[in-house]
């Protein structure tokens, strides 16, 4: 699979929700500040982007591990372990995770996309 396909090929849902998220915060901003002032949609649009592109980042961190330590933490309440200590939950998890898919990048596919809509309409393009 080439690079390209693995960066933008994912369910369209993922697009969708990363879209309807940003989408929401414009339309959110553009009610508090009105709908009549170039400012407002260039700060509607930037805002929207920062925090889909946030929240993707925010995924990527989950992906990567770093909350590994939390999802041990609660399957250790159960009676019986799944897993013998942290160092094997990490282990198992990675692998799924390097069979699974990259969810996050939807996320900052569309961050980046209202980001760099939000400055083109800042300098007047």
């Amino acid at each position: 699979m080439s690079v390209f396909s693995r960066i933008f090929r994912h369910p369209w849902k993922q697009y969708a929700a990363a879209a309807g998220v940003a989408v929401t915060i414009t339309l959110l901003s553009l009610i508090k500040d009105g709908f009549v002032l170039r400012i407002s949609y260039y700060n509607a649009l930037t805002m929207a982007g920062a925090v889909t592109l946030l929240l993707g980042l925010l995924l990527l961190t989950a992906y990567l591990g770093a909350f590994d330590i939390f999802g041990y933490s609660f399957s250790t309440l159960r009676s019986q372990r799944r897993y013998r200590d942290l160092y094997e939950y990490t282990e198992a998890k990675k692998e799924k995770r390097r069979r699974g898919d990259r969810f996050f990048l939807p996320w900052v596919i569309v961050g980046i996309g209202f980001l760099i809509t939000g400055l083109l309409l800042r300098i007047g393009l």
